[in-house]
């Protein structure tokens, strides 16, 4: 990057669009299909009572950021909450990259359901699982 150019921040449109993005990509592409699969007419309740958790979460987030003046994230906030703590946060890392894995995971294995629909062996368990894999893989390159 050259002295003219200013490394732009992220703002609060460009945020919620990230943060949105995950929730829409997540939360209707893969899970909608497996909550109405798995629990019918209580998907509505079920999708409320998470966006009312997800509401305090974010509000939690918030303080937070406030309070540290850090936009820091679950780790960094728990670390300077409790900078004794090194068993603790050494958990939550492993656990937040863990989480981050398990999604990715179930990222690809939906889309590669919604493809595999696309072609003529579509109940094939070995086919998915590997565009499911591949899916991982370009996402791997990618990042």
């Amino acid at each position: 990057m050259s002295k003219n150019q200013k490394e732009k921040q992220l703002g609060l449109i460009e945020l919620i669009a990230i943060a949105l993005g995950g929730m829409v990509g997540g939360g209707i592409f893969s899970i909608l299909g497996v909550s109405v699969e798995r629990i019918g007419n209580a998907t509505p309740i079920a999708i409320l009572i998470g966006g009312v958790l997800a509401t305090f979460a974010a509000y939690s987030y918030i303080k937070l950021a406030q309070l540290y003046k850090d936009e820091g994230a679950t780790y960094s906030f728990y670390k300077k909450s409790f900078p004794d703590s090194h068993f603790a946060s050494s958990a939550i890392g492993w656990l937040i990259t863990f989480g981050y894995i398990s999604t990715l995971a179930l990222y690809a294995f939906t889309f590669a359901s919604y493809f595999c629909r696309l072609l003529p062996f579509e109940d094939n368990f070995w086919i998915n699982r590997l565009v499911a894999g591949i899916i991982i893989l370009i996402f791997a390159v990618i990042n």
